[in-house]
């Protein structure tokens, strides 16, 4: 129990630090950076300084997560595999590869029909390596919609079990 505390203070540590890291970095190049949403002008613009908020919010989640689960070295696995695929992801972006990017991103809505993509720890690490490109709410905004289709097939798999538990099929 004891250990799954300091992995919770470690992770909120570990994101906070990012975080700052990245935005000092942004602050002493050239300022923190804005993003317009779909990459259009006309729209309002958004601050990667949200990443303050969204970020250690995030880790708080998946904190709390650390506690709940038996094998925390899961919640890790998840977080650092889904840093690398937002990572991944990033640096084409950056590279300006587009045809690796489309099916990397639409194949996340296609994952999440059978991974837990809806969980804090996935979105954290997603999140996080996307807001080296694009600061934290965008990336949170355009996965968004992956993370309520793994959730919502999440429950129809446990809604599924429970019937056959109950032999109603």
């Amino acid at each position: 129990m004891r250990q799954s505390r300091i992995y919770q203070y470690v992770l909120l540590l570990f994101t906070l630090a990012f975080i700052v890291a990245q935005l000092s970095w942004q602050w002493w190049h050239g300022g923190i950076q804005a993003h317009h949403l779909l990459a259009n002008p006309e729209l309002p613009s958004v601050s990667n300084a949200w990443g303050l908020l969204i970020l250690p919010a995030l880790a708080w989640l998946a904190a709390k997560r650390l506690r709940q689960v038996e094998k925390p070295t899961i919640v890790w696995y998840s977080l650092v595999l889904s840093f690398c695929y937002g990572a991944l992801l990033a640096l084409l972006f950056l590279k300006g590869v587009e045809q690796p990017i489309a099916v990397l991103f639409f194949g996340t809505y296609l994952l999440a029909f059978f991974l837990p993509l809806h969980r804090a720890e996935v979105v954290l690490g997603y999140v996080a390596a996307l807001s080296l490109a694009f600061g934290a709410v965008l990336p949170l905004l355009m996965s968004s919609p992956a993370i309520l289709i793994a959730w919502l097939a999440a429950k129809a798999r446990q809604w599924f079990r429970q019937r056959k538990a109950l032999n109603l099929t």
